[in-house]
């Protein structure tokens, strides 16, 4: 019988390297690694699906998704006049990412693309036929965002650009005056842009990170609960933006998915009531308070300098004078400590690690006495 062999578009696709580290981890490892809040669901989502089930009314829902929740969700963007016509859920932000890309990337397309930057932008542009570019984000400079930087990469072969704010991997969030620039930059280019907000609401600012879809109208929004209200497993996320676009991608998601879970649907719409507002900020309180632990811990105890994150809940960290960011991070795993190497998400993390404080501060504790641990038996 003949070895089978996948289709060409998966021939050079692999598992993550997060996944890959994860699953090679020793019994018994620190997980400092994936990017899964460890806080149980709020009451109120836990409390909706209860009932959601108890009613026994949880057969498909329209393609789109509730149009309650669909309501919800275009709230959040003064932008958007037509829910029903502008918003897609869908089973997490990553059926969103692949519905964007799918949709609006034709074979041999420039997708412009941040270094470092969530390694499924560059797998999945991949697939869609598309090329590509990337923008760094310099680790010279905290991984800020450099607008010649950004402008030298901008084409007539651009046809779509992906922002993310606040980032996988630096948790560093863009300024309104970034968002302005980038916007002017791919004005009459004919270029969208897609930002993936699924840590917007997971910020330590005095606000909300501010969204490039209020300054260029040929956004693709993606967004999601799995963080900001620990759903990951419950699958909802949503893709929202110009009718043209969610129409073609809304077709393509009835094949791939026909409807996002009618209970995760129903249990989700207390996230945008008064008590779900209290529980995204005691989120923000506690991934904050832990945040600052481990900036402090860090140098204190390993002599590790890191990247403060303005959201999300990474940082990187440099570890550039103990060698390769692979090489680290695979003593870190033999230390039973999980961390990413930042090559993993682009050259720019070339030399760090994506450390994850999702995780109590003992927690958090002892993972930084075995990353020591691991610097230590590198230097003998």
């Amino acid at each position: 019988m003949k070895e089978f062999q996948p289709a060409s578009r998966l021939r050079d696709v692999q598992k993550s390297a997060i996944r890959q580290f994860f699953d090679r981890a020793p019994s018994g490892s620190v997980n400092m690694g994936l990017g899964e809040p460890d806080l149980p669901t709020a009451a109120i989502i836990r409390e909706a699906a209860r009932r959601a089930i108890e009613e026994g009314k949880n057969g498909y829902t329209p393609h789109a998704g509730l149009p309650e929740l669909r309501e919800c969700v275009a709230a959040q963007y003064p932008q958007f006049k037509s829910p029903d016509s502008e918003v897609i859920i869908t089973a997490g932000s990553q059926e969103a990412l692949y519905l964007a890309l799918m949709t609006i990337v034709d074979e041999g397309d420039e997708v412009l693309l941040p270094d470092p930057g969530f390694i499924a932008y560059r797998t999945i542009t991949r697939m869609a036929g598309g090329r590509p570019v990337f923008y760094r984000l310099p680790n010279s400079s905290g991984f800020a965002f450099d607008l010649d930087e950004f402008r030298r990469h901008v084409t007539h072969r651009t046809k779509l650009v992906v922002c993310t704010s606040p980032s996988n991997p630096t948790g560093r969030a863009l300024a309104q005056e970034d968002l302005i620039a980038m916007a002017e930059a791919l004005r009459d280019t004919g270029a969208y842009a897609i930002s993936d907000e699924i840590y917007r609401e997971l910020f330590y600012t005095p606000d909300r990170p501010a969204s490039i879809s209020e300054f260029f109208p040929q956004t693709i929004i993606l967004g999601g609960l799995s963080k900001s209200m620990s759903m990951t497993g419950w699958r909802l996320g949503w893709m929202c933006g110009d009718a043209a676009v969610v129409r073609s991608a809304l077709v393509l998601h009835g094949y791939v998915t026909t409807c996002a879970s009618a209970i995760s649907q129903k249990a989700a719409l207390p996230a945008w009531t008064d008590e779900g507002e209290r529980a995204r900020d005691t989120m923000r309180r506690i991934f904050r308070e832990r945040r600052d632990y481990l900036l402090s811990a860090l140098p204190r105890e390993a002599g590790l300098s890191a990247v403060a994150p303005e959201g999300a809940f990474y940082t990187m960290v440099d570890v550039r004078a103990h060698g390769s960011s692979e090489q680290v991070a695979e003593a870190m795993l033999r230390h039973r400590v999980i961390t990413v190497p930042g090559s993993a998400f682009g050259e720019e993390g070339r030399g760090f690690l994506r450390v994850s404080f999702c995780g109590e501060i003992p927690v958090l504790s002892e993972g930084v006495q075995r990353m020591k641990a691991a610097l230590d038996g590198l230097g003998k």
